[in-house]
C-alpha cells in the first residue's frame, strides 16, 4: 500500500511532492488513494486528468475570479461595504464620488499579477488620465500599518473544496524596499516587489504569523472572509468532492489590525523564498492534501 498516489502537476511540483511526504503517515490509513493533480489549464489540458482525479476547479470559473473587474462588479452588485477599497471602472465615476479629491488612486489592469501595469495617480493626475480598456481604478487604503517605516502587503491562503471555504492559519507578508509615504505615487513605494527572491533584495518576506498582534489580525481577517463568501459563490458552487480551488487573497492591515482586501488571485503563485516555501507553502499544501483525502478538515484550516 503506497502513501503517494499518481501526481500530475505543472506548477509548484516540488512543493506538492514535499507536502505529500509530510502527510504520508496519514495517507497510509487509506486503502485507495485517488490520483492528484495541480494542473493549470492555461498551459493546456492534460488528457489523463479525468473525473477520478483531485483537480483544480473548472478553468473558466477560476479565470473569471482572476479578473479584478469581475470582482469589483460582484462586490457592487452585492452591496458589500468595508471589504475592498472603493473600486471604479471609469475616471468619471471617480470624479463624481464625493470623496475623490486629495486621494491616491491605483489604476490596475483587470487581468494582471505581481503588480504589473499598476499606476499610482493623484486626483489631479487622474482627472487628466485616459483609462485604458480592461482597467479598474481602486482607492488607496490609508492609515496602514508599517514595518520599520515600510509598507507591506499580506497574502492569506484559502481553500475552496466540496462547497466549503477554509482559511489557512497563516500567510505571508511582502515588505516593500523603499520607506513609505502615504502621499507617494512612486511605484517602488506603493507596489514594487520584483526580485524579492534574490539574496541581496531590499524587498523582504516573512510569515503573517510574525506580525505584531497577529491573533487580533487573524480574528478580524476571519470576519472579513465571512463577508467575502458571497463573492466566491460561483467558485463554491463549482467545487465538489474532487474539484478544489486555492486562492491567494492580498490585503493590507491598518494600525488597528483591521484588514482591507485588495485582490483575489485564483491562480496564485505558491513558490517563493526557501524560508517561506518550507514554513508556509509546504504546510499549506499538506493541510489541503490531508483535507482532500480524508474529507476531514485539517487542524490548520479554519472553516468560514
Amino acid at each position: 500500500m503506497s502513501a503517494q498516489p499518481t501526481i500530475l502537476c505543472n506548477r509548484a511540483r516540488r512543493i506538492v511532492d514535499a507536502a505529500f511526504i509530510k502527510v504520508a503517515g496519514k495517507l497510509l490509513f487509506f486503502s485507495q488513494l485517488p490520483p492528484f493533480s495541480y494542473w493549470d489549464n492555461y498551459y493546456g489540458e492534460h488528457p489523463e486528468i479525468t473525473d477520478i482525479f483531485f483537480r483544480l476547479l473548472h478553468y473558466p470559473t477560476l479565470q473569471r475570479y482572476d479578473n479584478k473587474g469581475f470582482i469589483a462588479s460582484k462586490i457592487n452588485s452585492l452591496s458589500i461595504n468595508n471589504l475592498f477599497p472603493a473600486t471604479y471602472t471609469s475616471v468619471t465615476e471617480v470624479l463624481n464620488a464625493s470623496h475623490a479629491t486629495g486621494k491616491i488612486w491605483f489604476v490596475k489592469p483587470t487581468c494582471s499579477t505581481s503588480g504589473k501595469g499598476i499606476q499610482c495617480l493623484t486626483s489631479k493626475e487622474l482627472a487628466l488620465f485616459q483609462l485604458p480598456p480592461h482597467h479598474i481604478i481602486q482607492e488607496q487604503v490609508v492609515g496602514i500599518e508599517l514595518i520599520n517605516t515600510h509598507k507591506y502587503t499580506a497574502r492569506a491562503y484559502v481553500l475552496v473544496f466540496d462547497k466549503r471555504v477554509f482559511l489557512f492559519d497563516d500567510g505571508f507578508v511582502m515588505i516593500h524596499g523603499v520607506p513609505y509615504s502615504e502621499n507617494a505615487t512612486d511605484f517602488a513605494v506603493q507596489v514594487d516587489h520584483s526580485g524579492y527572491t534574490e539574496i541581496d533584495s531590499s524587498i523582504k518576506m516573512m510569515r503573517m504569523a510574525e506580525l505584531p498582534d497577529f491573533a487580533l489580525k487573524m480574528a478580524q481577517l476571519k470576519q472579513k472572509m465571512s463577508l467575502l463568501k458571497p463573492v466566491l459563490s460561483e467558485l463554491i458552487a463549482a467545487s465538489s468532492a474532487r474539484e478544489y480551488g486555492l486562492l491567494g487573497i492580498d490585503l493590507l492591515f491598518d494600525k488597528h489590525h483591521t484588514p482591507t482586501l485588495i485582490e483575489i488571485n485564483s491562480k496564485a503563485n505558491f513558490v517563493h523564498t526557501d524560508a517561506i516555501n518550507q514554513s508556509l507553502n509546504i504546510p499549506f499544501f499538506a493541510a489541503v492534501i490531508s483535507t482532500l483525502y480524508s474529507n476531514v478538515k485539517d487542524t490548520r484550516l479554519i472553516e468560514i
